[in-house]
């Protein structure tokens, strides 16, 4: 959002939907409840159910970037937000392993591991977590994307779009066999293609997108499509052995009603008003540590343990299945929101004397020269 300017609170609210959802998929993978094609048989009631709850919560990293280009399309490039965030991967990158550690769930061998530490280290280079190194690239590419957005005609704009749905999004929504360069959407490049959708929803707005309404029903529309593909895929490969892989397409981030789902959920709460009060304050203050959620629980020494250390015995009835999931995501979501609520003060409060420093001012005004050149003010 613009320096100076109140976040939008229903834009908040979104961005922690998202991360809520994403919580609920790592959760869903992690306690088995997703099923896989090529069993020989069709998913049991809880995979189905995880099905149909995956299938709602998949648009989640779409989102995530949407939001990002629709807000980063019209600010300039900095060089101190992208510091930040690098430093606030490095902080949980290189804490949590001492940490685990010290509570014996890693051995120090593990921790102090020269290949461990130099994954941590360099979390972006080494592809710590995939979200992070896409989502960093994406924003090194950011000012040439946000040239293109002030350059380009609308209708240059809308083909260039095009362009990249057909090589990253179309032809392998439609294919029964694996594309050599498709990455699932788990890339920088389907993230800049969503940025880019992002940047010209914001300057451009689209008629077919407009109303909670429409949002919501196209939404709705994508998920239970995801759902059915997935399901009848299965269905077939456990009777016949086929489309074992087109079985999975409808949960990559590129298939397309996984991308039209979440453009509907985007439309859906750009239309909702959230009236200013003491919700709005709240959802404006948690909504920035929503990305130390995903931070935490997707460390590499964390992602596959933190599901059972919460749930020992996972529940093979629907209902307590239900409810153990419930549970753990509301306590994951909400102890990681104060960790990083936490971390966000102390980073505040170290930055303050930093600048107090000789040194922290002549790192404040390289920054501000860095950011100058990419402006082209200097």
């Amino acid at each position: 959002m613009i320096s100076g300017t109140k976040r939008q609170a229903n834009f908040e609210l979104l961005r922690i939907l998202a991360m809520l959802m994403v919580v609920v998929m790592h959760f869903l993978a992690q306690t088995g409840a997703l099923p896989a094609a090529g069993k020989g048989r069709f998913p049991a009631e809880r995979e189905i159910f995880g099905v149909l709850l995956e299938s709602l919560c998949i648009v989640a990293v779409n989102v995530y970037v949407l939001l990002s280009g629709y807000f980063l399309s019209e600010k300039s490039f900095s060089f101190r937000r992208l510091l930040k965030l690098l430093l606030q991967i490095l902080f949980y990158t290189l804490l949590i392993p001492p940490i685990l550690a010290l509570f014996g769930q890693l051995s120090w061998q593990e921790a102090v591991n020269p290949y461990h530490l130099w994954r941590c280290l360099f979390p972006v280079e080494s592809g710590h977590y995939w979200f992070v190194t896409a989502y960093v690239v994406m924003l090194l590419f950011s000012p040439m994307m946000n040239a293109a957005v002030r350059t380009l005609s609308r209708r240059q704009m809308k083909a260039a779009i095009l362009a990249l749905l057909a090589f990253f999004c179309f032809g392998k929504s439609l294919s029964v066999l694996p594309f050599g360069t498709d990455r699932y959407g788990y890339d920088f490049g389907w993230f800049c293609c969503l940025y880019l959708i992002a940047a010209y929803l914001r300057k451009y707005g689209s008629t077919f997108l407009y109303g909670k309404k429409r949002g919501v029903a196209l939404y709705l529309i994508s998920c239970a499509g995801v759902a059915v593909v997935s399901l009848v895929c299965l269905y077939l490969c456990a009777g016949t052995g086929a489309l074992e892989y087109f079985a999975s397409v409808p949960f990559h981030y590129n298939f397309l009603l996984c991308l039209t789902g979440a453009l509907g959920l985007f439309a859906f709460f750009a239309g909702l008003m959230i009236p200013e009060g003491g919700a709005a304050e709240a959802v404006r203050r948690i909504s920035p540590a929503v990305f130390g959620v995903y931070l935490i629980h997707e460390h590499a020494d964390v992602s596959a343990r933190w599901a059972m250390w919460i749930v020992r015995d996972v529940s093979e009835h629907f209902w307590g299945y239900l409810i153990q999931m419930m549970e753990s995501v509301v306590l994951i979501f909400v102890l990681a929101v104060c960790v990083d609520l936490l971390r966000g003060r102390l980073f505040a409060a170290a930055g303050r004397i930093i600048l107090r420093a000789r040194w922290g001012a002549r790192l404040n005004r390289f920054l501000e020269r860095m950011d100058e050149m990419m402006e082209g003010r200097a």
